[in-house]
């Protein structure tokens, strides 16, 4: 087999399992926080240092999480070193295996300060790079694909990945704040003010979590940040639809960006609209992982 065949194979086996790390990651991100607790909304943001009865999944989402996180590690491991050798001729891919490798290290050691965090930094900075490693294993996988004539990299793919990081920034400021409750279980969230956004702290990812009668409290403008939330899950829906346009002569490539366009919005709908909804909001973070995968290949794809 060669190094080019064998790189392919470990990518595509370590995307899946990064991409378990992300669900898990999402399950038990959320249901720490009570977001799928039974005497809803009273549950929500109490901050309790140990929990007797931990909701269904929980203990199998941890091992999910442990496993898959230390296999992708060692996967990445063997890509950068074993398959892709300076002496092959694949230096962008060289790169972006690498680029996996120092990510999937640096959230290696991030995860020594995660649990007891107070700061949504450490909250965001997982989830960014757990995003961020998803992207470049998918973009490896792209470029080591044999691509069909007059299929390559599209740049609106690229520019819709970045905006879809930056939604990404806002979710996980709302879910790091407590601040989901902000809104009621609607579209509509009319007292929003968007001048609250400056002044509050409400985006400053190094503001201490407040805490009072333990119980975590989102800062003002918290109904404002979820609203600029949804507002940017509208400009995403339309820069996929225009990257899956642009793609169109591969018709899995186009497809799958669509449906997880699409995936993404529908299921933050459904979160949004009931409360609570940790099944929806876990699966709103899934699709926004494979429309970043997916965003990620296309923006990376190359003509043979």
């Amino acid at each position: 087999m060669s190094g080019r065949a064998l790189a392919r194979r470990l990518a595509l086996a370590a995307t899946v399992l990064v991409f378990l790390v992300l669900v898990a990651s999402a399950w038990l991100r959320h249901s720490a926080a009570g977001l799928g607790c039974a005497d809803w909304p009273g549950c929500y943001a109490a901050i309790v240092d140990t929990v007797e009865t931990p909701l269904p999944g929980t203990v199998l989402a941890r091992l999910v999480h442990r496993f898959a996180a230390s296999g992708a590690l060692v996967l990445i491991g063997l890509i950068a070193f074993l398959a892709l050798r300076p002496a092959s001729d694949y230096p962008v891919e060289r790169k972006l295996a690498w680029l996996a490798l120092a990510i999937a290290l640096a959230l290696a050691a991030l995860g020594i300060w995660t649990p007891g965090a107070r700061v949504p930094a450490v909250a965001i900075g997982n989830l960014v790079g757990g995003f961020a490693l998803f992207a470049s294993l998918a973009a490896l996988s792209a470029r080591l694909r044999e691509q069909g004539p007059g299929v390559a990299g599209s740049a609106i793919a690229l520019v819709a990945l970045v905006v879809v990081f930056a939604h990404v920034m806002l979710g996980g400021m709302i879910g790091a704040q407590f601040a989901v409750t902000a809104c009621p279980p609607a579209l509509a969230c009319p007292s929003a003010d968007f001048s609250t956004l400056t002044g509050s702290g409400i985006l400053d990812p190094l503001r201490p979590t407040s805490i009072v009668d333990g119980r975590a409290r989102a800062p003002a403008g918290a109904d404002a940040l979820i609203v600029l939330h949804r507002l940017a899950s509208i400009a995403v829906v339309v820069l996929a639809l225009a990257a899956a346009w642009t793609v169109r002569a591969d018709r899995a490539r186009a497809a799958t960006i669509l449906v997880c366009a699409l995936g993404a919005f529908a299921m933050g709908v459904a979160a949004t609209l009931r409360q609570p909804s940790l099944v929806g909001t876990v699966a709103h973070n899934a699709f926004a992982a494979l429309l970043v995968a997916a965003l990620a290949g296309a923006a990376a794809a190359r003509q043979r």
